[in-house]
């Protein structure tokens, strides 16, 4: 299954119960932003690749800018609507794959986001590396990609890849990881009560098995200048500048 069906049949419908607490996560992720010092310094133009619920958008378009917001998947975009209703925000949503270089070419912004591991959802090493070179072609001068992502370069074995990620009285979710040479096949495993009586919903999909090396040489490869490398909600947390 490719992950645009795995989102849509599967992990779309509980995929904003899976983040924990949103709106802690969403502020937390805003008072990030204003620590870095990335406020709208330029054309205030910015774009949230794979948008999802807004969890990042919101934020954004909260510190001034105007949010470009792209995803595939149609209910987490309703969620995202819903959730700029509330808020009184203004967005501009787009549904369709962030690899579709004609949906965002005219923007031009002076900030591009790809975050929640969104990178590695792409098909192939050479995908990505296509795609960076686009962000760094519609990037304003002096414009910021930042990223957000898993490193896979240590391989988990065992017991290892059973990774608890969240569970209440009615669910549980347990992702499981096996890695390749070059891929990382996901299954998300759920456990649901329903009418009292627990039901198992399973799917998997794979990414690309990217590592934080590869990452930065391609961004150094392409011509952006690294500006932030380290830790951000246990991911990977990079900001690079189109100098």
């Amino acid at each position: 299954m490719n992950v645009k069906k795995h989102y849509d049949s599967h992990l779309g419908n509980f995929y904003t119960w899976m983040l924990g607490d949103w709106e802690k996560k969403s502020e937390e992720f805003k008072r990030f932003l204003q620590k870095k010092n990335l406020s709208p310094q330029l054309n205030q133009k910015a774009i949230d690749m794979g948008a999802g619920n807004g969890i990042q958008s919101i934020p954004l378009a909260e510190l001034g800018y105007q949010v470009h917001a792209i995803d595939f998947n149609q209910q987490l975009l309703h969620e995202l609507t819903e959730n700029v209703k509330k808020r009184s925000l203004t967005l501009q949503v787009i549904e369709g794959e962030v690899t579709n270089f004609d949906l965002w070419k005219e923007i031009h912004p002076e900030l591009i986001l790809c975050c929640g591991d969104t990178i590695s959802h792409l098909v192939s090493f050479t995908e990505i590396k296509d795609w960076l070179q686009l962000c760094f072609q519609s990037l304003v001068p002096g414009g910021r990609l930042l990223l957000t992502f898993r490193d896979y370069a240590k391989e988990l074995k065992n017991d290892e890849r059973f990774i608890p990620v969240k569970s209440d009285s009615d669910r549980i979710h347990t992702c499981i990881l096996d890695y390749h040479e070059e891929t990382v096949l996901v299954t998300d495993l759920l456990y649901e009560k329903e009418g009292g009586t627990w039901n198992m919903k399973v799917s998997s999909y794979p990414k690309v098995r990217i590592t934080l090396d590869f990452i930065q040489t391609c961004l150094k490869e392409i011509g952006f200048a690294i500006e932030i490398s380290e830790e951000f909600q246990r991911m990977k947390f990079l900001v690079a500048v189109k100098s």
